[in-house]
């Protein structure tokens, strides 16, 4: 009887090995799903041609409101009006760090502000 018994288990791991070693050489396809959908990209703007001198120009050094852009904007500010001692250096705070396209109406009123600005980011 416990001949037998042993005959049946090593059957059994005979057969469990070759389960598994079929399962194992079959190939998955997995197809992962953006619940979000498709999310057109936002419409985008060329940049600005280089203004080829900055004496007397007004510069608008925007903070985009995070942690440290004050700091590095003073540091940009300071050196620009070494350099260019006839510009004039306006801080011009961002109202969120959060929002980079959806303020439609502020991006012509920091225009209006200056003949040319710097963007400046924390963190």
């Amino acid at each position: 009887m416990m001949g037998m018994t042993k005959w049946k288990l090593a059957f059994a791991l005979l057969v469990a090995a070759i389960v598994s070693a079929s399962a194992a050489s079959a190939q998955v396809t997995l197809e992962v799903m953006n619940p979000r959908g498709e999310i057109p990209p936002p419409p985008t703007v060329g940049i600005s041609p280089r203004v080829p001198n900055l004496d007397g120009k007004k510069i608008v050094l925007i903070d985009n409101g995070k942690f440290g852009a004050d700091n590095f904007l003073a540091v940009v500010g300071k050196m620009l009006k070494d350099k260019y001692p006839t510009a004039t250096i306006v801080m011009y705070p961002k109202p969120a760090a959060q929002t980079i396209t959806s303020l439609p109406k502020w991006y012509p009123t920091v225009k209006q502000q200056g003949d040319l600005f710097v963007f400046g980011v924390g963190d």
